[in-house]
Order: C-alpha cells, then sequence, then structure tokens
C-alpha cells in the first residue's frame, strides 16, 4: 500500500472540511495511506511572505522537514498549501536560500532529515499515479463539469510540472475517467480575486463573477476545482455577487475529490458534500443520488 505524510493545512480543517473528509475517504478507497504530518503548522501561504520571504519560507519548510523525518513524500490537497511546500522544498536544495531557511527552523528547534522526499498534490497523484477508471462503481453520465485550476494549482511550472500551466487537463481528464461531461471552460486559469477579496471587494467580485457567467453559459452543473481560497470566492461569496449584480447562479461548487468520490461509488454524506454552502442537491438528483 502507497503512503503519504498527509499536509491538511489550515482550510481543510475549518471552511473546506468537506475537501479534507473527500481526500481522505476516497484516498482510502483507492488504497493509499495517509499518515497525517504530526505537529504541522501553517505554511504561511496567505500572509507571511507579505512580511518575510525568509520566515514565509521557513513556515512551509517547517511541514517538509516534519515529513522527511517520516520520510515519506508530503501530499497536499489545498493548491496553495502545494505549491507553497513545493516551493520550500526547492528552495531547501538552494544553498543560499537553505542556509537562511535553516536559521529559522533552527530558532524553531527543526532539523531538515536528508531523506529525499518529494512534495505531491492529491489531483496529480490522482492523475498520474492511481487507476480510477477501473474503479469507477457509479458513472456520472448526464453531469455537465467546468473544471476549474485557478492561478495556483499548475504554476509556475518549474515548481509543479506535472501538468500544463497555461491550458492544464489533470481534471478535466480526472471528470471524463468519472463519466462526467466536461465543458469547454476557457476561464480555467483565470484568477478568481480570491487574494485581494478583503482589499479590493468589488474587483474580486467581477473576477469572480465572469467565472460564474460563463461556467453559467456553457450549462455547467457544478464547478469543480480543488482550492479552498477560490472555492471561498465561487461558493461563499455567491449569494454576495447575486444581490449585487442581481443576477442568479445557484452554481453548485464541488472539490475535484468528492466526484470522484461518488463515481466511485461512495455514500454523499460520507464525502461530506452536505457541508456546502451552495446546495448540491441538483447535482446529486441528477445523478439520481
Amino acid at each position: 500500500m502507497k503512503k503519504y505524510s498527509y499536509y491538511p493545512g489550515c482550510s481543510l480543517h475549518t471552511t473546506a472540511k468537506e475537501f479534507d473528509i473527500s481526500t481522505r475517504v476516497v484516498m482510502e478507497e483507492l488504497g493509499i495511506e495517509l499518515e497525517e504530518i504530526k505537529d504541522w503548522s501553517c505554511c504561511g501561504g496567505s500572509v507571511a511572505a507579505g512580511v518575510s520571504h525568509d520566515m514565509g519560507m521557513a513556515m512551509a519548510a517547517r511541514n517538509v522537514a516534519l515529513a522527511q523525518k517520516q520520510n515519506l513524500d508530503l501530499l497536499a490537497s489545498c493548491s496553495g498549501c502545494y505549491n507553497k511546500s513545493a516551493r520550500a522544498l526547492k528552495a531547501l536544495k538552494q544553498p543560499t536560500e537553505k542556509d537562511r531557511i535553516m536559521a529559522i527552523l533552527s530558532e524553531m528547534g527543526v532539523n531538515v532529515a536528508d531523506y529525499n522526499i518529494r512534495v505531491r498534490n492529491v489531483v496529480d497523484v490522482l492523475v498520474n499515479d492511481l487507476d480510477i477508471a477501473s474503479r469507477v462503481k457509479k458513472p456520472l453520465t448526464g453531469l455537465k463539469v467546468a473544471c476549474y485550476y485557478g492561478c495556483l494549482l499548475t504554476r509556475p511550472a518549474d515548481i509543479t510540472g506535472w501538468d500544463s500551466p497555461m491550458f492544464p487537463t489533470s481534471m478535466d481528464r480526472l471528470s471524463e475517467i468519472c463519466g462526467a461531461q466536461v465543458v469547454d471552460f476557457r476561464s480555467k486559469t483565470k484568477c478568481c480575486g480570491g487574494p485581494i477579496l478583503v482589499s479590493k471587494q468589488d474587483v474580486a467580485f467581477d473576477l469572480t463573477k465572469k467565472l460564474l457567467d460563463e461556467a453559467k453559459s456553457l450549462g455547467a452543473d457544478c464547478i469543480v476545482l480543488a482550492c479552498p481560497l477560490c472555492d471561498t470566492n465561487l461558493e461563499l461569496r455567491q449569494s454576495d455577487i447575486e444581490k449585487q449584480y442581481n443576477v442568479s447562479y445557484n452554481l453548485p461548487i464541488l472539490y475535484i475529490t468528492e466526484i470522484i468520490g461518488l463515481a466511485l461509488g461512495i455514500k454523499p454524506g460520507k464525502l461530506g458534500i452536505n457541508k456546502h454552502i451552495v446546495s448540491p442537491k441538483p447535482v446529486l438528483k441528477k445523478l439520481g443520488l
């Protein structure tokens, strides 16, 4: 059985619990063991780098170092946590940066081990390492999905490298393997405005509205993603955008692990689908669940 050190990060223990739940359940179903990193901490992805580059890197490197102690590749579901952790691993291999990071880690009481681990994203593992097609029990026939990657999941190429940074297709392929129909979502890598939601809400709302407009115009039954921050804009703020622009979407936003779980025959409740703000009932009804 393949085993990973699992880094859920802050969002998956709070606002994105359904992503955490579905990741664990789907991986278990596919024979993957996840060992949560002991004493993990925030990767600093949201604000730390803006205060101090070295401190931001050290916060992410701390979790990488803990995964090294477990001698297991680090698996992250959140695209932000994955991106920051992958950057930290790369920095630890560059002598100048490593020395600065190590000095901060030393003050934290953390040592970097010699184990040569990798940082992986759950989408990367699902599409490149696992045979999902043979495990599909309930194909998502008739479900039209718009796959949204956002800014960080596959960018930059020198940090990620497992899918195209400009026109990624990994979630599209996973959705099709599960039996869903993937719409031609041209805005799949455009920013949703998540990072500026607080400082420039109107701009963020406009960016998010454009994504919702396109998905709706394509007849998508839902948007599928792998980023808690993008989910915050597209789902949590969906009703606010509807009020501000006098429009109506009622468009479910689901994590890729959730639709894979449904295709594997896992009950919706076990995947945490009931925790969504925008009701996923139209999706479940279309699938006869």
